[in-house]
This record gives structure tokens, C-alpha cells and sequence, in this order.
């Protein structure tokens, strides 16, 4: 894993930026090496930092050059080995990273559908003044770009784009959006004309201007007919391309682990990984409060399996910090406060080993979610009531009756969004408009450009491989773990098993039933070869902070108070103080629900302050009281 760099001018002899600045601006995600690239001409600057995984030596350093070729790449091909035996590449590296200029030396931009990977680089052909940059399939690695009259500037950070260009300005409907959906998806970024490039795109960059396209659809993947398997048979493919995908991730140079929740997906890996001879350990985070701690289950996990644990237990005393440090890690508003233990366990992780595999991806492709079945039993519902019914939802006293109506009233195409957002208690799209931004109108046209399958169930678990996959979960580890200088590998979404997974019969992936609802029920029967069964049936957790316990603590809540400080939130984003105040008085008559909305307006008033340069506990003395 590394860190890219790099800007594109139309005008040559523009002004350049500093390249170096964007290397330390990126040194944590490679701390190995660096280095930087300009064309003769002036056009085009690489940077890059580089994490050794493959190939250590000086050889493989970046940006790396072929001939006319010249890359800065941050990722990992995983059939690289096989790319370089089928073209009979003259190789002088180890590394994936000289197969990619080779591969695109013989078969040109088609040599994007070959490779199998995370990965998300800039390509220029300096014989063509062309420049490609190009993200997975499937989202797993970011690249930002802003698109300015003179050039383009792009990097795999937006702190860097932030120091390149001062004086971005704020894009208001991507602030409706994270206030919706607790991130903020792609094209979109917190910035105009900054953008994100989206899964499976290329930006095509030449003197005459820029072209994007999609290399790879993900909507193709659920537009194929179901294949005719029997569930036996499904369960064997499924088992088998796993076992390869987690063969083909643990290919490394330096020492591997494994995130090991004790969850479903995390066990398989697991299960998967000991099969092999390579050795291993894991690592697993844990809480005080019962209902959130897994870490019984991971141990039990890992003896039956025989693999190493550490694990660590989180307090509110170390979260704090880190709560409030949350903005300078994302460089926009984001409300995923698992990103919290997602960096402890990596931070847990790195002190160990370079490289860890992870779960990511089961749920959205095998049914994980209890929404995708709320999905499939309230769309008939949904399209007989009215849009208003869910404004009723204040006056309700019972909190499951109010979840009811704010889940009932929409139509296409953001049904699909409302039930995420409602699911996670975020602001509906009314809440939304009234606190001054846009509505559900002003986004349609985000949404429904996007093909999505028939059933119900399927539409959910689709429109969430599209977005929330993506933009917060893998957002979420590729920040958390940089921070440490981490690789994470995700064998779920190894190409080959995604595209088996989209087309197996939806009632494969319905909730079985049991003790409790057993989601991603093929998973699970693979599992039960490697487990006992108390280890597989029971209940799904979510990887996450037990946020409303310590809400009602002081130091948490006094620091929410202070994020969400009337003239803050006012006088920068433009929210009614009236609106803010409202929502505190709802939490303190016992709808805890209002509190994941208190904690998203936080989060907007500490990136404002990190944003001013000011710490944002240090007002009200927070980090010394929590050191």
C-alpha cells in the first residue's frame, strides 16, 4: 500500500505544485521510501510513497518507468505472477507494480480488465502526453481529483489536493448527503470540483481534455440471469473461490495477520488462511460494555483454529482522543465512529506485521443486513402510503413505531437510501431540508441513474455495494489503517467470487432460520466445517463504538455539547441553532435514537475547527482531562 501524488496541466508552463509537500503530506501511508517524477516538458509530476510488501529492494521504487511509460501506483495485483508468465515479461523486479506498465505496453487501457486487485494509480504515456488514472473495481483503494481550467491535481488523499489548492469551496449538497447517510458518496467530494473517481472508472487525461468512462460496471453484475445451482452446489463454488481468493491475498514478502472479529466473515478468512502453511496471527479489539464486546468470540475463534490472538479492550478514556482526532483522518466530514476501533486494531496490528487480511464485503454480497429483509417486506408497503406519514414520527412514544414510519413514504429512487439512512438514525431528507440544505429532489439524479436488481432484498444489498461499501466501510480501513502504515486485503471482494456471488438465487442469501435470524446463511455453512456450532449460529454484531453508553457520560457528551455550540454549527454550515437545540431536548427526554444525529453535526463542528487549525478538545480542556 502506498500513496499517490501528481498533477496533469493542459497549459504547459503553468504554475506546478510541490510535490514534495504532497510526499509528507502521504509519508504515513509509505514510510519505506519516496520519490517524485517530472516530464521534460513540464506537464505532467508523479509522487509517491511507497509501503514495501513485494519486492523490497530499491528496484521497485516509485514512480516507476518502462520506457515512455511511468507509474505511481498504490495498491496490490493479485494475479500479477500470472499476467507476467502469460506476456513471457522481461521482468528486472519482483513486483506487481513493473506488471501493470508491461501488461499496458501489450494490450493498452483493455489490460484494466485483466488485473485482479485493490489498486488506484496514475499511468502516464509520455509518448502520447496520456495520462490514465484508474480505481478498482469495487472501490477498495481512494483517488481524489480536482479538475481546475489549467489541469488536473489528484492524490489518495484529499489533505493534499486541500494544500495544493487553498481557497476549495464547500459543495452544499454533498453536505446534505452525510448528513443523510453519514458519508458523503462518490462522484462527490466535500469540495467543488474535486471529485472522486468512482469504482471501475479511468479518467483519460490528453492535451486536447479529459474523458471518463467505467472500465468496469458494477450494474452488469447483477443484470446477468442467476445461475442454475442447487444450494449444495452454490455452497461448494462459493467455498472454493474463497479458498482461492484468500491463497492469492497472502502473497507477500513481509509477515501477514488477520482482523479477527469472531463475526462470520472475519472467521472464514481465518479459516481459509490456516489451511495453508504460511504462519499467522490475529488481532481483535474489544470493549468493557458486554452487548458490544466481541472478544469472547474471537478467542474462541481462534483456538479452535489454532492461530495466535492479541486483542486489546477499548475504553472511553482512549477513545476520546480519537473521537475527536476523527477529521484530521478523513479530510471531510465523516460519521463512522467504527472508524475508532478500526484504527486501534491497526494500530494493534502494525506493531506486529505489515499486511492484514479482513472481512469486508460478505455482508453486501451474501445478505448480512437486517434492512436487505426489511427491504423486501416494506417496498409493497412503501409504494400505498404517502411521503408526509413519516413527519408523524416525533409524536409516536414507542421508538420501534417511529422507526416504522420514518422507514415507510418513499418512492424510487431513493427508497434505497432512505432505508440505509433510517437504519443507521441519521436525518431523513425532510430533517435534512430543515436545517437549510437541499432535499431529496436535488439528489434524484445521483441515484437514479443506477440500475438495480428487481427484487427488493437484492436492490438494498446492490445499492449498498454501490455506495456504502465503497465510500464508508472501505473508506473507513483504507484511513484507519494508513494511519499505522497497514495493508488491508479483502478476500471477499476478490473479482472472481463478487461476480459468482451476484448471481446466485437471491433466496440463497434470505436470513436462515434458528435460535436467532442466521444472515448469510452460504457462509455460514462453510463455517460450520471449520467450528463448532456455538461459534456460528448466533447473533450478528456490528463492528462498532458502544456510542450511546458513553453518551450519556460526561466527557463525551460535554464534547459533543461544544461541537454542536450554536454560533459553530450557524455561523459555518448555516444550521438553525433553534434546529440543534430541538434535537438535544428530544435526546434528553429518552430518544437516544436523536444521538447518531447530535453525533453527525459533531463531527461538522470538529472538521470546521480542524479545519481552522485549532484542536478541537481544547476548549473545554477535553484532551488533558482524557490523556
Amino acid at each position: 500500500m502506498c500513496g499517490v501524488a501528481g498533477y496533469y496541466l493542459w497549459e504547459v508552463g503553468g504554475e506546478k505544485p510541490d510535490l514534495g509537500l504532497g510526499c509528507r503530506l502521504l509519508g504515513h501511508r509509505g514510510p519505506d521510501a519516496q520519490g517524485v517524477w517530472v516530464s521534460p516538458n513540464g506537464r505532467v509530476g508523479l509522487a509517491h510513497t511507497r509501503l514495501s510488501i513485494l519486492d523490497l529492494s530499491a528496484a521497485a521504487h516509485q514512480p516507476f518507468h518502462l520506457e515512455h511509460l511511468h507509474l505511481a501506483y498504490n495498491g496490490e495485483i493479485y494475479n500479477f505472477q500470472t499476467l507476467a508468465a502469460e506476456g513471457r515479461y522481461p521482468l528486472r523486479t519482483r513486483s506487481d507494480t513493473e506488471v501493470i506498465l508491461w501488461a499496458y505496453r501489450e494490450h493498452r487501457e483493455e489490460m484494466l480488465r485483466r488485473l485482479r486487485g485493490m489498486f488506484a494509480f496514475a499511468l502516464y504515456d509520455e509518448a502520447e502526453e496520456k495520462c490514465l488514472l484508474v480505481r478498482d473495481p469495487f472501490g477498495i483503494k481512494p483517488l481524489y481529483v480536482a479538475q481546475r481550467r489549467e489541469g488536473l491535481y489528484f492524490a489518495s488523499e484529499l489533505k493534499v489536493l486541500r494544500a495544493w489548492l487553498p481557497g476549495l469551496v464547500v459543495e452544499p449538497l454533498a453536505i446534505a448527503l452525510y448528513l443523510h447517510l453519514g458519508f458523503i458518496p462518490a462522484p462527490l467530494t466535500l469540495y467543488k470540483g474535486v471529485y472522486k473517481v468512482r469504482p471501475g472508472e479511468v479518467w483519460t487525461v490528453t492535451p486536447w481534455g479529459l474523458v471518463k468512462r467505467l472500465y468496469y460496471s458494477r450494474e452488469r453484475l447483477w443484470r446477468e440471469e442467476p445461475l442454475p445451482l442447487s444450494w449444495e452446489a452454490a455452497v461448494e463454488a462459493v467455498e472454493e473461490k474463497l479458498r482461492l481468493a484468500v491463497r492469492s491475498h497472502l502473497v507477500s514478502d513481509v509477515p501477514v495477520g488477520l482482523f479477527l472479529s469472531g463475526g462470520t466473515d472475519s472467521s472464514l478468512v481465518a479459516a481459509f488462511a490456516r489451511e495453508t502453511s504460511q504462519e499467522i496471527q490475529a488481532f481483535a479489539i474489544g470493549f468493557a460494555e458486554a452487548k458490544y464486546n466481541e472478544l469472547p468470540y474471537a478467542k474462541g475463534v481462534s483456538q479452535a483454529l489454532d492461530i495466535p490472538l492479541q486483542k486489546a479492550v477499548l475504553s472511553l478514556d482512549e477513545a476520546l482522543p480519537l473521537l475527536m482526532e476523527m477529521p484530521r483522518w478523513y479530510d471531510e466530514p465523516f460519521g463512522d465512529y467504527s472508524a475508532v476501533p478500526t484504527y486501534l486494531v491497526s494500530r494493534l496490528a502494525a506493531s506486529q506485521v505489515k499486511v492484514v487480511l479482513a472481512g469486508d464485503g460478505g455482508d453486501e454480497l451474501f445478505g448480512g443486513y437486517r434492512r436487505y429483509e426489511i427491504a423486501r417486506k416494506l417496498r409493497v408497503f412503501s409504494r400505498l402510503l404517502p411521503a408526509w406519514v413519516e413527519r408523524l414520527a416525533p409524536y409516536i412514544p414507542s421508538r420501534k413505531a417511529r422507526r416504522l414510519l420514518r422507514l415507510l413514504g418513499k418512492s424510487e429512487p431513493t427508497f434505497q437510501s432512505h432505508l440505509f439512512s433510517q437504519e443507521q438514525d441519521a436525518f431523513s431528507w425532510e430533517e435534512v431540508e430543515g436545517l437549510g440544505f437541499c432535499g431529496a429532489e436535488e439528489v434524484r439524479w445521483l441515484f437514479e441513474r443506477d440500475y438495480l436488481p428487481e427484487s427488493s432484498f437484492l436492490a438494498q444489498a446492490a445499492w449498498e455495494f454501490l455506495y456504502y461499501l465503497p465510500e464508508d466501510l472501505l473508506m473507513k480501513v483504507d484511513r484507519a489503517s494508513m494511519r499505522h502504515s497497514l495493508e488491508v486485503r479483502v478476500p471477499l471482494l476478490d473479482r472472481d467470487l463478487v461476480e459468482l456471488a451476484w448471481r446466485l438465487p437471491a433466496e440463497y442469501k434470505y436470513p436462515a432460520r434458528g435460535a436467532v435470524p442466521q444472515y448469510k446463511p452460504i457462509l455460514r455453512a462453510i463455517l460450520r466445517k471449520f467450528l463448532p456450532e456455538r461459534l456460528v449460529e448466533r447473533p450478528k454484531w456490528g463492528f462498532a463504538l458502544p456510542l450511546r453508553v458513553w453518551m450519556r457520560e460526561g466527557p463525551l457528551r460535554e464534547w459533543m455539547r461544544a461541537m454542536t455550540e450554536a454560533q459553530l454549527l450557524e455561523s459555518r454550515w448555516g444550521i438553525p441553532r433553534g434546529k440543534v437545540e430541538a434535537l438535544w431536548r428530544r435526546y434528553e427526554r429518552g430518544e437516544e435514537e436523536v444521538g447518531t444525529r447530535l453525533w453527525l453535526l459533531a463531527q461538522l463542528g470538529a472538521f470546521e475547527l480542524e479545519s481552522r487549525g485549532e484542536r478541537v478538545g481544547e476548549a473545554q480542556g477535553l484532551y488533558s482531562r482524557q490523556a
